[in-house]
Formats: C-alpha cells, structure tokens, sequence
C-alpha cells in the first residue's frame, strides 16, 4: 500500500513486476504469468488518495531443456564450445545459466561479436524447450610484432605467433619473443584443455630469457628452463581445478647491480627443481577487465630436497579477487557495448620458508611501484622493505635487504569498464613486506591511492597510474605524501596482476 503523491509507483512497479518474472524464469518457470494490479482506493477520514498493489501470479510447469544446439561452427568442434554450457538436457531452464552460456562463448574469442542472442523454442507440448546458440567462425590466429618499454627493461621490440584455437580443438600455441637492449625473452607453449576428451588439461612450457633490469640496480639475469602442469576437476565445482606442476631451471647471474653479489655469477649456474600445488577457482566474466564473478587462488611450491637443485624451501601465495557491477549504461541486450560502474576489492599474501639462496631476487618478495614484485601504487620500486620505507633520496637501489620472505597487499577500486579495450579506474591500495613469516603484522600496512587506465592497443597492452603515497618520508624521517606515477607499455604490461 503506497501513497499515491508520495512515490512513483509506476515505474517502482514495474521494475518489481519485471523482477518477479525474472525470478520466475531462473527457476524454469518460463510461461509463469505475472500479472500486477493497482487498485486505487481512498482511506481514511480525508479520503487519502491511496493504492493498493498485487501480483496474480500463475505459475505453471517449469520448463525443462529438451535439446541444446550449437549451429554454425564450421571449425570450432563441438564438444569444446559445449564446455562453456551450463545447461544439460533434462535441467530445469534457468535464465541466468543461459546468459552465463552465452557469455562463455562468446569470451572464447573464436566467434564474430556480439554473438545472436540465444534462441529457446518449444519442443513439446509438456513446455519442454530447445535451445539454439548461433556462432559465427572467425580467425583465431594471428602474428603480432611491435615495440615495448619499460623502467625496468628498456626499450624493445617483439615478436610472436598465438593461435588459441589449434585444429579447431581449443588447444593452443604460443610463440614469443622479446628482445631489445635489456631483455632477450624465448617463450614456447602448448595447451591442451581436453586432453584425450577428458576434462583434464595439460600445459607444457619452454622458455630462455636474459634481462637487464635497470629499476634498482637490479643486474642480468639469464634464466633457462620449463614446466608441465596438469589440470584436474574438482568433483562438485565447475568452476574449480586442482593443478600440479614440475618445474626445471637453470641460473646464470651477470657481474653488474645486485645478482654480481649471488654466487651463481663468473659463468657458474644454479638449478632449481620443483613440484607445486594449486586450488584454483575462476569465475570472472568480461576479460580482460571483469566487470563481476571472482578469482580465488592457493598455491604451494616445494624447492630442493629430494627433488635435487641448489636451494631447499617453500613458497606459498594466495590470492583473492571480487568484482560487481554497481551500474550498467548503455543498451541492454546481449552482446551490446555497455558501460559498466564496475568496483573491485583484491588481496594477495605469500610465506616462504627456508632459504632460497641464489634465487631470492625473484623468489622472496618485493614490495612497491609496479615494475617488479607486488605491486603498490604510490611508491617507486624497492622504496618499502622489510625495515620500512626507504628514506630521503629518489633513487631506489635493490640490495639484500630489500626482500621479504612475506607479504601482503591489497586494493579496492572503482572503475569504469568503457569496453574490452579501455578501462579507467580510482584505487586504494595499501601493503608491506617483513622478513620473516613470523613477522607478518597486517595492522601495519603502507598506503596509496590515485587513478589509472588500461587500454588493449594494437601493439600490446599499456597502462598509466598516478598514485599517491601517504606514508612516504623524508630524509628526516618526517611524513612526506607525493604522487608517484606509473608506467607500462607492450607485453611486459600483465592486465589483472
């Protein structure tokens, strides 16, 4: 019961009413009738206006999926888009799993968008229904080669070949190759999600890779090796897989910066063997900026031992990331550009145990700017240590001192997602690190805030932050807030790390 003059009950109502038919529709209820009704009425002894609202609702027999059909992936086989699915024959019709579907297909990137909008037509005369997906094949694979730089890397070029689409069987292949005056990079994949059409994955990975990182004073470093991992579904969750991996490196140091002090230096080499553990689980929409769902990571890595190699230690790392929709502009069918209000909240924490040795520089954990180690907006590279902001000058030199054994970080941030290729955004971040596991303090925390955008460009990714550190100092020692800002550009630049 509203009070006419008070509110707005047409439009209130009518949302409310559609509302109702949506959750109707989730529930397979798909030839529910809702239907609202207004009675306007007077009350009381001055004869307010009033209204009085109701729903008639006929429910029905909830509609169950009859058939599902694919049509018009002349490459793509089947089986691999049926794994984006989320319906069954025989499921209840659930509205949300349809629009689910049809966004896990289209985010393959096989396909022509915006995709048609998914068809449903009665099957029978029980309400049963079928449901059409219509694809339209486009190019998968593709060469890419342009320019790169970064503070840490310098300027570069690259090079390289990615089909995600293999025999039209969803495995994919990489190539890349990045070179230029500070890093020389020789990576080589292959995936393959279905292996022996099982829902079990594998991915086999070469790599060489020599860089000269100038943030800090870092030094070269030339790293060799590969890694297999498998992917295994856990019973119970679409979303979740359980991966183990080995992996195999060998470590040469150069006699410049930091790695000069590293005993793996002078043409020595360091080996590292390794077996992880990961839980992993995804469920993310609109890639490469999400715009809802949330990722949830846990990983744990052994080093050494039995395993052999030249260190023996443990690293954990967990990883938590949400994002919701506040606000959507724009049309509303699928496949159509919208603008998306978009906020954000993440967090990422890591323990290691034992000593790495020679590989400590990438291993242990660095805190501060977004070139090297966690990230921390506000700050420049290696200024935030286990002991503290580095006080009083501009440059940041990397030393022993400056990595941790745990840390923790994390961001909340309010975006605007323009489309697949653009997004700007307003964050918080806030994070330390400490030298040991043992140490690990999360009321102490480093602070920053500013505003960013990221853009997919035609030769790579870029990305441009301005923060602002709250907790910087002086060479007194007294609070001294700036702005610091941030810079990415080409295939160094890794969107959602």
């Amino acid at each position: 019961r509203f009070r006419w003059r008070e509110v707005e009950p047409e439009e209130r109502w009518q949302e409310a009413s559609r509302q109702v038919q949506d959750a109707y529709m989730n529930e397979g209820y798909i030839y529910a009738q809702v239907r609202p009704v207004i009675e306007r009425v007077r009350v009381g002894p001055d004869s307010t206006p009033t209204v009085n609202l109701r729903w008639d609702i006929e429910e029905r027999t909830p509609a169950i999926v009859n058939r599902v059909d694919i049509v018009g992936n002349d490459v793509t086989i089947e089986s691999c888009i049926r794994d984006q699915v989320l319906m069954l024959p025989g499921d209840v019709f659930n509205r949300d799993a349809l629009m689910r579907s049809y966004q896990g297909i289209s985010q393959m990137g096989f396909f022509e968008n915006p995709l048609p909008e998914p068809g449903t037509q009665q099957a029978n005369e029980q309400g049963d229904i079928n449901i059409v997906f219509r694809v339209q094949e486009r190019k998968t694979g593709n060469v890419n080669f342009g320019a790169s730089v970064g503070q840490g890397t310098g300027v570069g070029g690259f090079i390289g070949f990615d089909q995600p689409n293999l025999f039209g069987r969803c495995k994919r292949g990489t190539l890349q190759w990045q070179f230029g005056r500070y890093i020389n990079d020789f990576n080589l994949s292959y995936t393959d999600p279905r292996i022996r059409d099982t829902r079990v994955s594998g991915t086999v990975t070469a790599y060489h890779t020599r860089s000269r990182f100038t943030v800090g004073d870092l030094g070269r470093t030339t790293r060799a090796g590969g890694q297999v991992r498998f992917g295994f579904p856990v019973p119970g969750s679409r979303w979740t897989r359980l991966f183990l991996d080995y992996a195999g490196e060998t470590v040469k140091y150069g006699e410049e910066g930091l790695t000069s002090q590293i005993g793996c230096g002078s043409g020595e080499q360091c080996f590292r063997s390794s077996v992880g553990v990961t839980v992993d689980r995804d469920t993310r929409i609109d890639m490469p900026f999400p715009s809802g769902g949330a990722h949830q990571s846990i990983a744990a890595q052994f080093n050494g031992g039995i395993l052999g190699g030249t260190a023996a230690y443990q690293r954990y790392t967990g990883e938590l990331r949400g994002y919701t929709t506040l606000a959507t502009f724009g049309g509303s069918r699928p496949g159509s550009q919208q603008l998306k209000l978009v906020t954000g909240l993440t967090t990422k924490a890591g323990a290691l145990f034992g000593n790495p040795g020679p590989f400590f520089i990438y291993q242990q954990f660095a805190l501060g700017g977004v070139q090297y180690g966690e990230m921390l907006r506000g700050y420049e590279e290696f200024s935030i240590t286990p002991l503290g902001y580095v006080a009083g000058t501009g440059t940041f030199r990397a030393d022993t001192g400056s990595f941790g054994s745990a840390f923790l970080t994390t961001s909340a941030e309010l975006g605007l997602r323009v489309s697949q290729q653009l997004y700007v955004s307003s964050f918080f971040d806030a994070g330390n690190v400490w030298a040991r596991a043992r140490d690990f303090n999360p009321t102490r925390l480093f602070r920053g805030a500013g505003f960013g955008v990221s853009m997919i460009t035609p030769l790579g990714p870029l990305g441009l932050d301005l923060g602002y550190g709250f907790d910087r100092l002086d060479a007194a020692g007294r609070r001294a807030p700036g702005w610091q800002v941030h810079f990415k550009f080409g295939q160094f630049f890794l969107i959602g790390s």
